[in-house]
């Protein structure tokens, strides 16, 4: 299989804390998040075939002058910024991710996701095996009617693992794949931040435009992703243990120390500001 192309949209805001006025941790500013999250994204993903374009929203002078450093170094990352809202900046990613070829793949990542440095490493390899990784023969013939060929399925990838998933009202049934690096468990519910081919954006664009109404990432999931019957839907996986993490307490991903990849970037973010400042 060649190399995949990567395109990233990284739908950002810094005019709110946090729209649905969930905390933060690290007692991170808006601002301070967003450059973090998209520092350890770029890093994340910056050796591989890619572009990234972030699509801002009401950015301040501050944010916009931290993106500009990149887009002055790196010519595969753009930047523009407009008075959206969240809604019309969903429907605006939809749009933007239309224009690539059918075989690259599409990141909507919101801004405030933390990325481990080795994400697209696992990323990378189960695309690249996903024949052999998400291979399934149904030990039953009437199942092969619902769920034969899951890896020849629009796929899904969701970065983080949610710790809802783990309460007793929250679990379910799901496949179970394992690959080089990790498990990867099926899921039936993403926010807004996950991978999928451009044909499958193109297939599923009029459920995905929908969805931006009241930004209703639950439609969103229903629509895209199967759970136990597909009937033309796609496969969501997400990795075990995260690679990512929604940076709002109580929606941490767990089995991971957040707080010492936070210290990092952190660091980082504070060594690449104060150079640039010089």
């Amino acid at each position: 299989m060649p190399q995949p192309k990567y395109r990233v949209i990284f739908r950002t805001c810094d005019a709110v804390l946090s729209v649905h006025g969930a905390p933060r941790p690290f007692g991170l500013t808006k601002t301070r998040l967003a450059k973090l999250c998209f520092l350890s994204l770029y890093d994340a993903i910056k050796n591989y075939d890619c572009s990234i374009h972030i699509l801002g929203d009401k950015l301040s002078d501050d944010i916009q002058a931290f993106f500009n450093r990149f887009t002055a170094q790196d010519e595969r990352v753009t930047l523009s910024n407009a008075v959206m809202g969240n809604e019309e900046s969903i429907r605006q990613s939809v749009r933007y991710a239309l224009q690539f070829h059918d075989d690259d793949w599409i990141y909507f990542c919101e801004d405030d996701y933390l990325h481990q440095p080795y994400a697209f490493l696992w990323i990378d390899d189960l695309i690249q095996n996903r024949m052999d990784i998400l291979n399934y023969v149904p030990r039953r013939a009437w199942m092969k009617i619902f769920i034969d060929q899951l890896n020849n399925k629009p796929l899904f990838i969701h970065p983080p693992d949610y710790p809802d998933r783990y309460k007793a009202a929250q679990r379910k049934h799901s496949f179970l794949f394992l690959s080089k690096y990790c498990h990867w468990r099926q899921v039936s519910h993403a926010t807004y931040s996950f991978l999928g081919e451009v044909k499958s954006i193109k297939k599923y664009q009029a459920a995905m435009l929908k969805s931006a109404d009241n930004a209703d990432d639950g439609y969103l999931s229903r629509r895209l992703f199967g759970r136990l019957l597909f009937l033309g839907r796609g496969l969501c996986v997400s990795p075990i243990p995260a690679l990512s993490t929604h940076l709002q307490v109580n929606e941490m991903s767990p089995l991971v120390d957040w707080q010492q990849l936070y210290e990092r970037c952190d660091a980082k973010l504070t060594e690449f500001e104060t150079a640039s400042r010089l």
